[in-house]
């Protein structure tokens, strides 16, 4: 199924929801414009827009096979939950101790980086 995304203005709520993952960009008072990235019944994720440029370039990269790196890790600045993937076979594992490991299948890894880099292109 294809996921469904699309993004909340400054009251931070969410229009759609995906299976996969949901991301919402708001405006918070010391950081600006921040992406924040649910995926399964792990923590939110909020990453200022450079952080989220990062992680599509690097989740693309991985799904892609332009990088051999089998572990993508962030601990963005406004979010109190890192973001640890670990690449396998059929896509990302993403961990979060204390919460069950969340699956992304590379085409909802590749969606994911794709909505992470319009965030940050559309909200910079």
């Amino acid at each position: 199924m294809e996921n469904q995304v699309k993004y909340a203005e400054s009251t931070g709520s969410e229009k759609a929801v995906s299976e996969s993952f949901s991301l919402v960009v708001d405006r918070h008072v010391a950081f600006g414009a921040l992406a924040t990235v649910r995926i399964a019944a792990q923590p939110a994720r909020r990453f200022t827009l450079q952080e989220a440029a990062i992680v599509a370039r690097a989740l693309t990269a991985v799904a892609s096979g332009a990088s051999k790196e089998r572990q993508i890790y962030m601990s963005p600045i406004a979010s109190d939950c890192d973001f640890d993937a670990r690449a396998g076979e059929d896509g990302l594992v993403i961990m979060r101790e204390g919460f069950e490991d969340a699956q992304l299948d590379w085409p909802a890894t590749r969606s994911l980086a794709a909505h992470l880099a319009q965030a940050a292109r559309a909200n910079s």
